[in-house]
């Protein structure tokens, strides 16, 4: 089956059945999973642990770095990759004879709706992939809100060090379907590293604040961490999350990181 790739701007060719797939995108393994096909995904990249059930699936590589070894013992019929940072991953597979077709990143939630169909053809569960769409934009009806005055947000991911998403990017049009504004969405980037004096100048009314997965820190610890760079977070709402929650791009994000960034923008 020759199915178009809009990252390559070509024909991949998928096999009918299609019985073996490594995934190292994490929002594709999430999304064959919620189709219902996570049996046909033979092992993963590190990041790819939604759902539960995707950690127990052996992990080859790290988001930008696969085993090409292991991969070749797996003698995968399709592998999933992104686009955006894995752009030299997918073209060094590709150039070593694997068969890629690689996932447009989300820059909206509507693309993280549109990934969801792209998928479910390419794994031949159209009927699942529809379903699953359906249930998305009823969950995204449910939560849109409208106010006058949109509430003001800054976030930051700690990626090593502090990141801010632009206007391109799921995470700021999250924020406006939700009834607030991303502060730095006038950026046409999407993702920088804002300066102290660009995020006190914002005078954001709520801050969120994403750290590293797995590191436990507590709201004091994350005003200490603005303080040493001279922003005062004292008139603004904190919100921490749970770590690579807001930066992940899989369905999970509208029926959980919504839901999540619901109540902190609300609360």
């Amino acid at each position: 089956m020759q199915l178009y790739s809009e990252a390559l701007g070509e024909y991949v060719d998928v096999p009918r059945p299609l019985n073996s797939i490594i995934s190292l995108d994490p929002a594709a393994t999430e999304a064959v999973f919620m189709m219902g096909a996570g049996h046909l995904i033979k092992a993963t990249d590190a990041f790819s642990y939604r759902p539960p059930n995707a950690k127990a699936i052996p992990k080859i590589g790290s988001y930008t770095h696969v085993d090409i070894e292991a991969l070749k013992t797996y003698n995968p019929q399709l592998i999933f990759t992104s686009t955006g940072v894995q752009r030299d991953l997918y073209k060094k597979l590709i150039n070593a004879g694997f068969n890629v077709y690689p996932i447009p990143v989300a820059t909206s939630i509507g693309k993280i709706m549109d990934n969801v169909i792209i998928i479910g053809e390419v794994i031949d569960r159209k009927i699942n992939a529809r379903r699953l769409y359906l249930e998305l934009l009823s969950t995204l009806t449910s939560m849109r809100k409208k106010r006058e005055e949109p509430i003001r947000i800054y976030v930051e991911l700690d990626l090593g060090g502090p990141i801010s998403p632009g206007f391109p990017t799921h995470i700021s049009d999250a924020i406006s379907i939700l009834g607030g504004i991303n502060v730095f969405e006038h950026i046409d980037e999407a993702y920088f590293s804002p300066t102290p004096s660009q995020i006190i100048a914002q005078d954001p009314e709520i801050i969120i604040y994403e750290p590293k997965r797995g590191s436990k820190m507590s709201e004091a610890s994350v005003i200490d961490v603005f303080r040493r760079r001279g922003i005062d977070v004292s008139k603004a709402k904190l919100r921490l999350t749970p770590g690579d929650f807001l930066a992940h791009m899989g369905p999970s994000f509208i029926t959980d990181v919504m839901k999540w960034l619901e109540q902190a923008i609300n609360r």
